[in-house]
């Protein structure tokens, strides 16, 4: 059946897409051979050796996809050659196949043992050896693909650490205020009910007066909103949730020494982010100028001393009467 095998198996070099890389371990050639034309067949590269320290070289030069070992061997048998393949942290996860012809239980176990992945007594059935090989290389995909997926996760955490750790760096050395809300809807009416904070930073905590942890996840926006008596305002950042424009203006709320806030609110998934800023002193400034030039208007337009209008108010006027 062998000498068959080998005339069919001596017309496989048109096999255009080689599998994987296999290494043969026998000190008989003509089980090399045989062993070779099977591989050859099926689309395999092999390369075979007749001793173990052959392998342990062979394998350095070129690394394997899978190692077929057989267990009598000189000088080394094949469970010490499998140790030192297993000793080995580059080609420990290398899959070693035993193929032997040793039929006795305690050989099959003290394969296993050392590390091998599976047995195949001689002499083999050619369907038997390609069916275990490529259940190896399948598992060997399998795990290739995890690590790869592992290695990726492992990455992406990396990412989301770092971009957690710049948010919350951004967040605690703003000087604005910057908070994220999330839309509590109705479940019928699909109605915006309230607003669910998300992310606060210490500037608006501050300003609220309350602790960080007492506003997450909390539900105080339309109540808040209530007690400040800031008519419409719930109602201006739900139009934000839903027509997706952004939302620009001043608002009054005494808080220590501040007063007068700059907000920004733009749409965020199913809520909004909104940054604000304390312009108390140039709200401060502004109301002193308009009022320095309302005193200076009265000035232009009355006498010093009688403070009754004067001729360029009368001319003013007369102008605006004709």
């Amino acid at each position: 059946m062998y000498k068959s095998l080998n005339e069919t198996f001596i017309k496989t070099n048109s096999v255009s897409e080689i599998k994987a890389h296999i290494l043969v371990v026998d000190d008989l050639p003509e089980n090399l051979q045989i062993l070779h034309g099977l591989l050859s067949f099926n689309g395999y590269r092999s390369q075979g050796v007749t001793s173990g320290a052959k392998a342990i070289a062979m394998a350095k030069s070129q690394r394997p996809d899978i190692i077929f070992l057989d267990v009598k061997m000189p000088e080394m048998d094949g469970y010490q050659v499998c140790q030192a393949f297993k000793s080995d942290p580059d080609f420990c996860d290398i899959p070693i196949i035993f193929i032997s012809a040793l039929d006795d239980t305690f050989d099959k176990l003290k394969a296993f043992e050392v590390g091998g992945v599976d047995y195949i007594t001689k002499p083999f059935q050619v369907k038997e050896v390609v069916a275990r090989l490529e259940a190896q290389l399948m598992i060997q995909k399998q795990k290739q693909l995890l690590k790869d997926e592992i290695s990726r996760q492992k990455e992406l955490e990396e990412v989301l650490y770092q971009s957690r750790a710049l948010i919350s760096s951004v967040l605690h050395g703003a000087l604005d205020g910057i908070a994220a809300m999330q839309s509590v809807r109705d479940p019928l009416t699909s109605e915006i009910r309230d607003f669910r904070c998300l992310v606060v930073n210490p500037v608006i905590s501050k300003m609220l007066g309350r602790n960080r942890e007492d506003i997450i996840g909390k539900l105080f926006f339309r109540k808040f909103v209530c007690q400040q008596k800031m008519s419409g305002l719930f109602d201006r950042f739900v139009s934000v949730v839903d027509s997706g424009l952004p939302l620009d203006d001043d608002f009054y709320y005494p808080s220590g020494d501040s007063c007068w806030y700059h907000y920004v609110a733009v749409k965020l998934g199913d809520g909004f982010a909104i940054s604000i800023r304390d312009i108390t002193v140039r709200k401060q400034m502004e109301l002193a100028l308009q009022e320095a030039n309302q005193k200076l208007e009265f000035l232009a337009n009355s006498d010093g001393l009688t403070r009754i209008a004067n001729r360029r108010s009368f001319d003013h006027c007369l102008s605006l009467e004709w």
